[in-house]
């Protein structure tokens, strides 16, 4: 079922997805945020009011490491904002909604962590027991209000250790609520909200493991206990994700049986009507383990990225200077954006800046997770190259080897026939410096854990391109993610057509545009000393 939804996906360009003749109602679409009606608010500290040290890369490392996470609430706050709205913009761009975007009254609300088509389907919550840093509760983080919905006062810790094996005394769990994206790309739609989960947790790694916390996701994990903890119906809103904070121990005693919630709060719902898709349903139906035993370690050992031939052309990548301190992280999450078409690939982007979003987007591929304690030797995804205007690499193909921090030279590549391969107008790829292609080997990872492998693939993928996104940002680079081109397409272009390796997501990468009309109002200002430095 897996494989057949991801070769449908990578067809979507050629084979039209069904429903057929479907139309987005914008008039009816669901609203950005989601409110429970009649849940008291627990305040927070204001983002970023704990100051997020360091840059992106040295995060990275920080959160590759073993210690025990056990954040302060204001350390959890700062996380939790990674998904909340930081400020406005209005900025004409290539973006189909640009002239409407400039009104006022529509401008865009940014958030530090990237989504699919703006759509923000995640939520999260977290799970309080004994000892945590929150009262005994499930709470629901409100993206809207930077605050916590109290939806129980039952401590359900024991059902969210029993499901996932890990003992804590709290749990951040990330939740899909499927109409917040679906209503826009129907079908396609599990192909994009698997990665959106992957974004978030790779910043939830990053604000974490700057502040010195490792957290370990537990990806394979029983849903109807951790579900019914957090009173999502497991069909319209499903947990994805589950995030052990402030870890105990490595087992608990697994298997812990659902217990029927509590009648939680009301949801707000905008939509008049929500619909469901049938190749969403089945493919995630396919995805779940129940109380199936977690494979071993070594299960996805044959889904990792192969290590590249000694015996061709490499061009060696200057060395990343290592992360100095400063505020690189935290100035990337509040700036973070989508280029969309305001990149340039001229002057040539240098092969240093290149190399350090390479850097960032495989080094978060080594952290662990249940599944992949560390140290993880080799990433689930390996990132391909096409380079148009980078200094010293010739318009080409090119596969990164982290290992060494060099590429190897693939396929010629001309970049003037790549815009046939991109389904929108919102990027003239001709003004791309480069082309960062996420990719994974689909197969080997669905033979070891069944449809879960996709589901756990996409996330790493999300991961990455994250990562990126916050490197390239700290760099002052311009960047977008997308899925329009033709993976097909793409693929024979990086010569890895009739392989296990598909071309997963794409990262557009330019200089930025200067001077830029338009204007950004921060909601949240850094804290400063009266030296004026910022704390």
């Amino acid at each position: 079922m897996a494989l057949d939804y991801a070769r449908r996906m990578f067809e979507r360009q050629r084979v039209p997805l069904p429903p057929p003749g479907f139309r987005v109602d914008w008039d009816d679409q669901p609203f950005r945020h989601t409110f429970y009606r009649d849940a008291p608010k627990v305040p927070l500290p204001a983002p970023f009011d704990v100051p997020v040290p360091g840059g992106v890369l040295g995060s990275v490392d920080r959160a590759r490491t073993d210690d025990r996470c056990d954040p302060s609430l204001g350390e959890l706050a700062t996380a939790l904002a990674c998904y909340t709205v930081t400020g406005r913009r209005t900025s004409p761009d290539w973006n189909d909604d640009s002239a409407r975007r400039l009104r006022s009254d529509l401008a865009v609300w940014s958030r530090p962590t990237a989504s699919g088509g703006g759509m923000y389907p995640v939520e999260s919550y977290l799970v309080a027991g004994p000892g945590a840093v929150l009262p005994c509760g499930v709470y629901h983080y409100d993206t809207a209000h930077h605050a916590l919905d109290r939806l129980s006062t039952r401590d359900r810790s024991d059902a969210l250790a029993g499901a996932s094996g890990v003992r804590a005394p709290l749990y951040l769990v990330a939740t899909l609520r499927f109409w917040k994206n679906s209503f826009k790309y129907n079908s396609f739609s599990y192909h994009v909200v698997t990665q959106d989960t992957g974004a978030l947790l790779g910043s939830w790694r990053m604000v974490l493991g700057a502040f010195g916390h490792t957290p370990r996701p537990v990806l394979w994990f029983d849903e109807a206990p951790v579900g019914a903890a957090v009173g999502v119906d497991g069909r319209t809103e499903a947990p994805f994700a589950v995030v052990p904070l402030g870890e105990r121990a490595d087992a608990a005693s697994p298997g812990a049986s659902a217990q029927p919630p509590t009648a939680p709060p009301r949801v707000w719902e905008r939509s008049r009507r929500v619909r469901s898709f049938d190749m969403v349903e089945r493919v995630h139906a396919a995805t779940l383990v129940g109380d199936a035993p977690r494979p071993s370690p070594e299960a996805g050992a044959e889904g990792t990225a192969d290590p590249l031939p000694d015996d061709v052309p490499s061009v060696p990548l200057p060395p990343v200077p290592s992360a100095a301190d400063g505020d690189g992280l935290e100035r990337a999450l509040r700036t973070r954006r989508s280029g969309f078409g305001v990149m340039s690939a001229r002057p040539d982007l240098g092969a240093g800046e290149l190399g350090r979003v390479l850097s960032a987007a495989e080094r978060i591929g080594h952290c662990a997770t249940d599944v992949a304690p560390s140290p993880r030797p080799r990433p689930w995804v390996r990132l391909r190259v096409l380079a148009n205007s980078v200094e010293g690499l010739e318009q080409r193909a090119y596969a990164y080897d982290g290992d060494s921090h060099r590429l190897l030279s693939g396929p010629s590549v001309d970049f003037a026939d790549l815009q046939r391969h991109y389904a929108l107008t919102n990027y003239d790829l001709r003004q791309c410096a480069a082309v960062v292609v996420v990719c994974g080997r689909l197969e080997p990872l669905v033979a070891a854990y069944g449809a879960r492998g996709y589901r756990m693939l996409s996330i790493e993928v999300g991961q990455a391109a994250q990562s990126a996104y916050l490197a390239a940002t700290e760099a002052d680079l311009a960047i977008g993610a997308v899925l329009g081109l033709d993976n097909e397409a793409i693929d024979t272009m990086l010569g890895v057509s009739g392989s296990d390796e598909r071309s997963m997501l794409f990262l557009l990468l330019g200089r930025r545009r200067s001077p830029r009309t338009g204007y950004d109002h921060d909601l949240y200002r850094p804290r400063r000393t009266p030296e004026g430095d910022p704390r």
